[in-house]
Formats: structure tokens, C-alpha cells, sequence
């Protein structure tokens, strides 16, 4: 009896003696971190994220969004760096990921840190004024002028996109910056522009009251949303640039904790509530994609964006 007792005093000093290190992650929780201050699409994605895991039990754990506004993304970036090693941070990222590093000088990059997962995308339309001359992109081409082009500021994904379509098609345009999606969307509804590049979210309310009309989309396939709007690719223009939504951690987490995040944003992913919570509501197609797949994009995007404004001359 005395040596029953003897050994089980030792087995329970042994476990009360076991190292912090070896409970299951996570160990305590969450940091949704938000690039840019509350209201915008970084924010609006990590606070609906964490609304849903919460609410559908994917996460039990705690979760907390910040917003490290500057520079950017170039704040939150650097909180993001500070905090390698440790799984319990992730940050939300679209393309500032990739020109932010490219444009300033910052000493990071996509490849500092640990690739999750690719929640969704915001595909590009070429869109045309209804009452305007243009019916088809051969009505663009065959426009015996240099075409004006409008989208949201220099060096943005909207003119990349409209510099792909001058390399593919041969046709010059000449690209107008302009500080808003509203600016731009009043510049062709007065005839200002011969077409614009914008995301479905900016579009779509004026392509269902007949006042646009959707020329091309730059996702591989047709969208559900707007299934009468064929691809670029389709119309042999090789362009399948969109602005993308995921996530990122910190770099050299642990396996563990890796695996855990990547789970946990394919039940996101899978659950009905995303969909109808997030996606639908903000125009944003669902494009999923995690780990080194995500990596490997974000590789091939970054190749994209460093030819197009070096040609551009917004970097060397």
C-alpha cells in the first residue's frame, strides 16, 4: 500500500514538473492584426473571421483584432516580424503585401513570414459606359485612338491590370489615377473614360441597373455572381490578375501551430456561415488556397508586380 502511494506521488510530482512548452497549441489566445485602421476591407475581413469562428466554435480560444495602421501595411508587417516564433498572430493580407515591400524600403518581404492561407479574391472587370460606343473588347481594339483607362491610383492593382492589357492586346492606353472607386466610377458614367478597371463591389450595383456593361474578368473562370461576364482569357487575353484576401503569421512558427491555423481556416472556409457572412456581402469570390500553394502565389504575384511597375518606373 505505502509503495502504491509512493508511486503515485511521483508520477503526479513528474506531471506537475512537465514543462509549459508541452501543452497542445494554442495555448492562449488569438491576434487577428488589421494593416489598416477599423472600417476598411482589412478590418472588415479579421472582425468577420473572428465573429464566425467564434460563433460556429472553430476557434474556442480568444480572439483579438488590432489594427496597426501606417505605412502601408508597413506598421503591422513590422509588429507582425517582431513576433516570429510565435503562431499566435495573424495578420491579414492583400496586395499591399507585395508592393508595399517593392515601392519602400522596409527590409521585408511575403517571404518573412509564414503563408496560411488565400480566403478569397477580388477579380477585375473591364467596364464600359452602356450609352457609350463600346459592345465588345474588339470595339476597344479596333478604336482608332489611345483608349483612357481609369482605376484607383498610380501603380495599383487596376493599372497593372490595364498595363497587361496594353502589353496582350497592343492596344496604347493611357491610364488615369484617380483617389476613389466613386471618382472613378463618376469619370465613366460622364463619358470621361473609354473604360475603367474596378472590382464587382464597385460595379455591380451599376451593371444590374443597366448603366455598365462588363466586358472581361480577370478570374480563370466565370464567376457565379456574374455568369454573362466572360474571362479575359477567354477573349485570348491572358490576364488572371485579381486582388487577393488571406492570411499570414509570423515566421518560423512551429508545425504545430501552422497545421493548426491552416485547419482552422479550411473550416472557415467550408463553413455556409463565411460564405453568407463575408463573401457574398462584400463581392469577394472564393478562391482557397493554403501553405505553400499560398506561397507559391504569392511568389508568381510578386514576379507580376515587379516587371509591371519597373516598366512603369515606380521602381528600378
Amino acid at each position: 500500500m505505502l509503495k502504491s502511494m509512493g508511486m503515485a506521488a511521483a508520477v503526479l510530482a513528474a506531471a506537475q514538473a512537465a514543462p509549459a512548452s508541452a501543452q497542445e497549441f494554442p495555448e492562449r489566445g488569438i491576434e487577428f492584426v488589421a494593416g489598416y485602421g477599423p472600417g476598411g476591407g482589412h478590418d472588415t475581413m479579421l472582425r468577420s473571421m473572428a465573429k464566425i469562428m467564434q460563433e460556429e466554435g472553430i476557434i474556442e480560444t480568444p480572439i483579438n483584432v488590432i489594427n496597426k495602421p501606417g505605412g502601408s501595411s508597413a506598421v503591422a508587417m513590422g509588429y507582425l516580424n517582431s513576433r516570429a516564433g510565435d503562431g499566435h498572430y495573424l495578420m491579414s493580407v492583400t496586395s499591399s503585401h507585395i508592393t508595399t515591400p517593392l515601392t519602400s524600403n522596409i527590409g521585408l518581404d511575403f517571404s518573412d513570414f509564414t503563408p496560411i492561407a488565400r480566403l478569397g479574391i477580388d477579380p477585375e472587370l473591364l467596364v464600359v459606359n452602356s450609352a457609350g460606343p463600346y459592345k465588345s473588347i474588339d470595339d476597344l481594339l479596333k478604336a482608332d485612338k489611345v483608349l483612357n483607362v481609369g482605376g484607383t491610383a498610380t501603380g495599383s492593382i487596376e493599372h497593372i491590370v490595364a498595363i497587361q492589357f496594353q502589353k496582350q492586346t497592343g492596344k496604347k492606353v493611357n491610364f488615369v489615377p484617380f483617389q476613389g472607386d466613386g471618382d472613378v466610377v463618376a469619370a465613366l458614367l460622364s463619358n470621361q473614360l473609354d473604360f475603367i478597371v474596378t472590382n464587382p463591389g464597385t460595379a455591380r450595383d451599376f451593371i444590374e441597373a443597366g448603366k455598365f456593361n462588363a466586358l472581361a474578368i480577370s478570374t480563370e473562370e466565370r464567376i457565379d455572381a456574374l455568369p454573362d461576364v466572360p474571362t479575359f482569357k477567354e477573349q485570348d487575353i491572358d490576364i488572371t490578375l485579381s486582388l487577393y484576401r488571406g492570411v499570414t503569421a509570423p515566421a518560423d512558427v512551429s508545425d504545430e501551430a501552422k497545421a493548426y491555423l491552416i485547419e482552422k481556416m479550411t473550416e472557415l472556409n467550408e463553413s455556409a456561415a463565411w460564405k453568407s457572412g463575408y463573401l457574398d456581402p462584400n463581392s469577394v469570390v472564393e478562391g482557397f488556397i493554403t501553405g505553400d500553394e499560398f506561397e507559391a502565389y504569392l511568389e508568381e504575384t510578386q514576379g507580376v508586380y515587379r516587371e509591371t511597375l519597373t516598366e512603369l518606373g515606380i521602381i528600378k
